[in-house]
């Protein structure tokens, strides 16, 4: 074969090692152009019923022995891809809320592609768009400045901020109430003295 004719192998465009943000996570093996097309993400295409039952199984074995994967992707109103198969290196992506990547479905075959430019090393990431109805069981570990606490789509932000506001509300006063209960147990010494030894304790 003439020199000519040689093509030369693109490099890899990521690679899989420890993530400082959860488990395992994919990085970038060189830097990657914005629309570049990474890796896709593999696996079985199932029916709306078929992932409704997997995932209750999943949430089952959650609450049986504490954990649980799951890596089930929604394509279309009929269609979902259960990634969970060893040869699907892009489940393995982390979830960020400043994401450097996105997902893009082509005739219900998922791709990810790169968000922005990338360099070399940087951990790739994207929104795993869970729903606002269990937020609370998904804590977010991503570290970026714009981190929302818990894995949620970004739509449903304000949501959201709505919800732990008012979680906040309600701790303010539950702890006032603690402050003045105590406060009212502390006999001659007075409220003015009590609240201030319950606060140093805390």
């Amino acid at each position: 074969m003439s020199r000519s004719k040689l093509k030369t192998a693109a490099a890899p465009a990521y690679e899989i090692r420890r993530s400082p943000i959860h488990g395992t996570g994919v990085f970038a093996a060189r830097d990657l152009r914005k629309g570049e097309r990474i890796v896709e993400y593999r696996g079985e295409l199932i029916s709306k019923e078929e992932s409704e039952r997997r995932g209750l199984a999943l949430m089952e074995k959650a609450r049986r022995d504490g954990g649980a994967s799951v890596y089930i992707f929604t394509l279309d109103d009929e269609w979902d891809l259960d990634g969970d198969q060893p040869d699907n290196d892009a489940r393995l992506i982390n979830h960020s809320c400043d994401p450097n990547c996105e997902a893009w479905n082509y005739d219900n075959r998922l791709f990810i592609e790169a968000a922005r430019d990338i360099r070399k090393g940087e951990e790739l990431g994207f929104n795993y768009g869970f729903s606002f109805d269990t937020w609370e069981d998904h804590p977010c570990r991503c570290g970026t400045a714009q981190c929302a606490g818990y894995i949620v789509a970004r739509e449903e932000w304000p949501k959201l901020r709505r919800a732990l506001a008012a979680r906040e509300r309600a701790a303010g006063k539950k702890a006032a109430s603690r402050k003045i209960a105590g406060g009212r147990a502390s006999g001659p010494s007075g409220g003015r003295s009590a609240r201030g030894g319950s606060g140093s304790r805390s």
